[in-house]
């Protein structure tokens, strides 16, 4: 998996993603990482690149001198560049100009994207010791604080305008354009609550701030006791008032977010609570049952709470999800079941062999049950490298814990 890492991560994206010129990274390449044209700046992509230097800064002492930089680079156009000096918060998109964009999906904030900047600060400040990201990761939280917290419902709103101010709340949602990444602006989403609940715990490791801490309870609860449902699927999303709307399971985000529940609990410095533990194991359970081919080792896209899968596509993100989320039960169930482990194998197996491109270093975005290719481009605005280097980073990690336990060489 180490090795994985470098060659099929790694080296293909850095250095060549420092953009000099620009600031920031590059985002777009070609199957054989040729550079394509960029749209502009995307801070999700920003963020995650800038966390995949600082997590193997901070992981792989060896790569330290040369991923910190990296790590720094970054944070300078999240910084200078992308901080909205006037009304605070982070901008979405920057034209190629480093022009804020005010129209089409990217003009609105999404609480979605202010999460994954925290999450990115929070480790560049973990990895480099620097007081600049964590400064900033500080003052970002308190702008979601202040902005994405409503007396509509319990939660967070999925989306404020520009300036901060909110949405209203509408009697009928409108079908046309959005307001926010997974729908209307008012509304209650699993994506954006998982991440905020990914990035509040990383700032909670640095930063053991009592009002932070009681914040990151409350997320958890909220994916917990509102998002989870038995037999162990999340709501997509909920409106304001509580009730839920009608989605697909996805199985990639239940299976990364049993892993985002027992992170939670870690960084809050306790033991899973119990209803954490058993919520965290049925998300895993679930997706085993109806969304795992037991054959082919494939975690499908959608399906249902009781029935088949109803998109049997594969996505590298829900693939390398999949791993970590089975290997974490490993180590925590394997005592009494090899199902975990099973499974963990046959997931890796997958991304080893049929999403990984035998021609080119690095990863498939997307294969059909047929290991049939759907999509050869190696890096776009949602493609990068963040879940695919956490699961290997930790997984790498977690099998030489394994077998130094079992007393294994």
């Amino acid at each position: 998996m180490d090795a994985y890492l470098w060659e099929h991560v790694l080296r293909p994206r850095f250095p060549r993603c420092i953009d000099q010129e620009r600031g920031g990274y590059h985002v777009n390449y070609a199957r054989d990482w040729s550079p394509l044209e960029d749209e502009g700046r995307f801070v999700v992509y920003e963020a995650r690149v800038m966390w995949t230097a600082a997590e193997v800064a901070r992981r792989r002492p060896d790569s330290r001198a040369e991923y910190l930089p990296y790590a720094r680079h970054g944070l300078r156009a999240l910084a200078d560049q992308v901080w909205d000096r006037e009304h605070g918060g982070f901008h979405t998109f920057l034209d190629p100009s480093g022009r804020p964009v005010r129209q089409g999906r990217f003009r609105n904030r999404p609480v979605y994207a202010q999460a994954f900047v925290i999450y990115g600060l929070a480790a560049a400040h973990a990895a480099t010791g620097d007081d600049e990201p964590l400064e900033l990761a500080r003052r970002a939280w308190r702008w979601i604080e202040e902005h994405y917290r409503d007396d509509l419902g319990p939660g967070y709103c999925s989306a404020v305008r520009p300036d901060g101010r909110p949405f209203p709340a509408r009697d009928h949602e409108a079908l046309d354009e959005p307001d926010s990444i997974d729908g209307p602006a008012t509304h209650r989403t699993m994506n954006d609550h998982i991440h905020l609940l990914e990035a509040y715990a990383e700032l909670l490791r640095s930063w053991p701030d009592a009002e932070l801490r009681g914040h990151t309870e409350e997320v958890l609860r909220f994916v917990r006791d509102r998002l989870f449902v038995e037999p162990g699927c999340l709501h997509l999303a909920l409106r304001p008032d509580g009730r839920v709307v009608p989605t697909p399971v996805s199985f990639g985000h239940d299976v990364e977010t049993a892993f985002l529940l027992l992170e939670a609990e870690e960084a809050l410095g306790r033991e899973p609570e119990p209803a954490t533990a058993h919520a965290a194991r049925m998300l895993v359970d679930h997706a085993l049952a109806r969304g795992f081919d037991q054959a082919s080792g494939q975690l499908f896209e959608y399906g249902s709470a009781y029935g088949p899968p109803v998109d049997r596509s594969i996505e590298w993100w829900a693939q390398f999800e999949a791993v970590n989320a089975f290997l974490l039960m490993h180590q925590l169930h394997g005592q009494e079941t090899d199902r975990y482990w099973t499974a963990f194998g046959k997931a890796w197996a997958v991304c080893r062999d049929t999403l990984t491109d035998r021609h080119y270093p690095g990863v498939f975005p997307g294969i059909d049950s047929r290991g049939e290719v759907l999509r050869e481009a190696k890096s776009h605005l949602w493609f990068a490298s963040y879940h695919t280097a956490r699961t290997l980073l930790l997984s790498a990690d977690r099998l030489r814990t394994l077998d130094h336990a079992s007393g294994e060489p």
